[in-house]
């Protein structure tokens, strides 16, 4: 029997196992002095990797994806989960598979595919900055080019929010370059969650935000 080459295959999937092959009991696997694992190499190129325009299909008893490994049942158009054995039905619009005719995923060479997610794109990135104003000065100034450089780094489509606080509170609004405003709240008094909200126009009763906000002050300090 011919031994696989596990060096070409770690190369074409970026994974590498622990042990090359499964325990098939509890029993099995319990005897194993190294434990069963893989090490993965996330986003790894692989110039050769085919992708399909469409959401992977999933089993329901651990939502593993089809795979080459998996068995399946033309006649009953269901396939087994070869991580737990259960047994699924292909959606309808895998109906018209059959040995002659493989979805991407059931390839034998198909190890690892890229898939095209047909949900919505996710919402940017965002990043809120709470910063402690009551530094020395030597310490603010280094906190300030820390940051500088923090958003240097950022997505361009990043969300950025500021808060500042010392005596008082600032919650700053950052969409104004030539007009600078922030929510000012007192430091010596407690507010509930839905002041706040009121203040910031966050809630359903509050108003828009920055509708009273003057330049380089909240519409009303709290």
């Amino acid at each position: 029997m011919q031994t696989p080459d596990w060096g070409a295959l770690e190369a074409a999937d970026g994974v590498r196992l622990s042990w090359n092959v499964w325990p098939n009991s509890k029993i099995e696997a319990a005897k194993c002095v190294v434990p069963f694992g893989a090490v993965v190499t996330p986003r790894k190129p692989l110039p050769d990797m085919p992708v399909v325009p469409y959401d992977p299909v999933r089993c329901k008893g651990c939502a593993a994806c089809l795979n080459p490994y998996a068995r399946v049942d033309f006649n009953g158009k269901l396939w087994i989960c070869p991580f737990c054995y259960t047994r699924n039905h292909f959606p309808p619009h895998y109906a018209s598979i059959s040995e002659t005719n493989l979805p991407a995923e059931l390839f034998p060479t198909y190890t690892t595919i890229e898939y095209t997610l047909q949900r919505p794109a996710a919402p940017p990135p965002a990043y809120l900055f709470v910063v402690d104003v009551s530094l020395i000065e030597d310490e603010l100034t280094a906190l300030k080019q820390s940051l500088t450089q923090a958003l240097s780094l950022l997505p361009e489509n990043a969300a950025v929010g500021l808060i500042t606080y010392g005596t008082h509170v600032h919650v700053h609004e950052l969409g104004f370059a030539d007009c600078p405003k922030s929510y000012v709240f007192r430091g010596s008094k407690e507010l509930s969650a839905q002041q706040i909200q009121d203040q910031l126009g966050l809630s359903a009763r509050g108003g828009p935000a920055g509708a009273a906000a003057r330049p380089g002050q909240a519409g009303a300090a709290v």
